[in-house]
């Protein structure tokens, strides 16, 4: 089998049972996410801009390249737990493209969306996120408490320029029945490592199938190092542990929690190894472009580095008396400046493209299977619009 469509399974039926579970999480997943037309031609358009190249063209080489990825199977000798994976991939793809009607070609390009980006800036250091911000991938902020007045919540703001405003309501974010939560926010990693490893191993799908609680999870996504990143994940389990991985393509950094209340945010480090790798990267990039340290670049990586010093405060305050009320605060929190957790699109420098939003921000209260979620609705701030709770009563979990 070479390609996910409708050629590739002539009969769903010869499906072995794990590859049914990988082609049953990918309906689920394309039953909640969608690939609507709108998002897939954004997607498309961010794609062409990252490659330099014709929409048709750039999407026609993502596909190919996806497809050598597949066919570049390691051995599962060093990595046992691929084994049988390859299929396991294509199910779920399949499971998408029968979900949501959508081209498979789509698909492939939102599967594939933040490698292709990741590649993009290895190949070429002149692609940066500071100062084109219309074209660059969501980044976000996640925090966890593990107890509360509520139980254990999760917060996520989804973060993007205004050209990805959108309603979509949010997913459940406990990954499967033993509890786990996984949820990542970009890295600001720009010339980085390249990967020996380029099967697109589903690191998270695998961690949803293998683990039930923080130490399984991270122990496997540290393994599989060289199958995923740059990003900055979260992790946590229904016993209230939580750690924070924070990874390059090649490297990578772990922040257990000492006590289960747990955050981190988009295009920042807190270990010193890593966020001076991390730095390191953005000043090859600024001396390959010709840029300064005052260019609209560092600004917003400044920007980045001081709120999560900011949101990580916050979390530390909000600790000693936990409720859903000071989640919110800290989910919300706008005080107009650049390091502020909630984003408005206000820009951290003169000649800055386009500003940040928080297009979607939700805090899930686990143990009622509920979340609060607002919508921004540019110019309008997400922290001035209303807030409604959607239930999740029947949770259809795969693994």
């Amino acid at each position: 089998m070479t390609l996910a469509t409708a050629e590739s399974f002539a009969s769903l039926d010869s499906l072995t049972p794990r590859q049914r579970k990988y082609y049953r999480e990918g309906m689920r997943h394309g039953r909640e996410t969608g690939v609507g037309a709108g998002h897939a031609a954004a997607l498309r358009r961010s794609i062409a801009s990252a490659l330099k190249l014709p929409e048709e063209e750039a999407v026609h080489r993502v596909v190919r390249e996806y497809h050598q990825r597949l066919d570049a199977m390691p051995s599962t000798t060093a990595y046992p737990e691929l084994r049988g994976m390859r299929e396991c991939v294509l199910a779920y793809n399949r499971g998408i493209v029968d979900a949501t009607g959508a081209a498979e070609q789509d698909v492939i390009v939102n599967i594939n969306f933040l490698h292709t980006c990741t590649a993009a800036l290895q190949r070429s250091s002149a692609l940066h996120a500071g100062s084109n911000l219309s074209d660059a991938p969501p980044g976000c902020t996640l925090v966890y408490f593990p107890t509360s007045d509520r139980g254990p919540l999760v917060a996520n703001n989804n973060d993007a320029t205004a050209n990805y405003a959108h309603r979509n309501d949010p997913a459940w974010i406990v990954a499967n029945r033993a509890g786990l939560i996984l949820g990542t926010v970009s890295s600001g990693i720009f010339d980085d490592e390249l990967s020996p490893e380029s099967f697109p191993a589903p690191v998270f799908l695998m961690a949803q199938e293998m683990c039930g609680t923080t130490s399984e999870a991270v122990e496997l996504l540290t393994r599989l190092n060289l199958f995923w990143g740059p990003c900055n994940a979260l992790v946590a389990d229904c016993r209230g542990n939580s750690a924070v991985i924070e990874k390059s393509t090649c490297r990578f950094a772990v922040r257990p929690s000492p006590d289960g209340f747990a955050a981190t945010t988009e295009m920042a480090a807190e270990d010193p190894t890593f966020k001076r790798y991390l730095w390191q990267t953005r000043d090859r990039s600024l001396r390959a472009r010709g840029m300064t340290h005052d260019s609209p670049d560092m600004a917003y990586w400044k920007a980045c580095e001081r709120r999560s010093a900011r949101l990580l405060n916050l979390v530390d305050h909000a600790r000693l008396d936990p409720q859903l009320a000071a989640m919110e605060r800290i989910i919300y929190d706008h005080t107009g400046a650049p390091d502020q957790v909630h984003m408005d699109g206000s820009k951290c420098h003169p000649d800055q493209e386009a500003g940040e939003w928080s297009l979607r921000t939700t805090i899930w209260a686990i143990n009622e299977r509920r979340a609060q979620s607002s919508y921004a609705e540019p110019p309008v701030s997400g922290h001035l619009t209303a807030r409604q709770w959607k239930a999740f009563d029947e949770i259809d979990y795969t693994f």
